[in-house]
């Protein structure tokens, strides 16, 4: 039971961690304090006020406690034997390994299109969105500034990858810190990649910070995670350029 305990707080501390991690370095280079030679490719260039952190920061701090308890019950589902995870590459082989991994991505990006589009429904919109919707000019904060309610919805995405999908440890783990990477880079608000590379043949495909800041701006554009292809087929994409503020 001790044993089993600390790992408990292991996996918290993990959830925690990498959060505070990724989104604390993001900010301090890009806002506070921030480098001087970054402010050019900032893409709304008003800064956000004392008060729009805060508000990231309370609900953020609120769905990372949640996403902990999340990686808990994930935690005590693998070591009682119920799901599909598993530790020995060799039951699968390696092209699955590989495989899996673009799977993964590619569940993922649907559910979260479909889930977002969910949210943007008239009543969860105003009722559990709105939340995250008050981040117009998002900053890394933002990436998990989410009501308790869409926390959940967002969390929720595991579930089926565990319980259904042979998935080895190794590829749940990157998984784990993609989500989150794209997640801050989606809400950073900073746009580092040329537009060249953006509208290249392979850029074309993938989100960027850009395509969500547009959709922070415009509310029923832009609503996928790491690929444009559900925006495209079902008319969301939105590439023009944001609106100054």
């Amino acid at each position: 039971m001790e044993d089993e305990g600390e790992m408990v707080l292991a996996v918290v501390a993990f959830a925690l961690a990498r959060y505070a991690l990724l989104a604390g370095l993001s900010y301090a280079l890009c806002y506070r304090p921030g480098l001087q030679s970054l402010q050019r490719f900032k893409i709304q260039p008003k800064q956000p006020s004392a008060r729009h952190i805060q508000h990231e920061l309370l609900y953020s701090s609120s769905t990372a406690c949640i996403f902990s308890l999340l990686g808990v019950v994930v935690y005590w589902l693998f070591t009682h034997g119920y799901t599909t995870l598993y530790t020995d590459i060799a039951l699968q082989g390696w092209a699955y390994f590989g495989a899996s991994f673009l799977l993964v991505l590619v569940f993922h990006d649907a559910y979260f299109y479909w889930s977002h589009r969910l949210l943007h429904t008239r009543w969860l919109y105003r009722h559990v969105h709105i939340v995250h919707h008050h981040s117009t000019n998002p900053t890394p904060w933002a990436a998990y500034s989410f009501h308790p309610v869409e926390a959940l919805l967002e969390g929720a995405v595991v579930f089926p990858i565990i319980l259904i999908l042979p998935v080895h440890v190794y590829v749940f783990g990157c998984f784990l810190v993609l989500v989150l990477a794209a997640n801050i880079v989606g809400h950073l608000g900073y746009e580092f990649l040329p537009e060249r590379v953006r509208r290249s043949l392979l850029g074309k495909h993938l989100t960027c910070s850009t395509h969500h800041n547009l959709h922070h701006q415009l509310f029923n554009k832009n609503y996928g995670y790491y690929f444009t292809h559900w925006d495209i087929w079902m008319k969301t994409a939105q590439d023009k350029r944001p609106r100054k503020r």
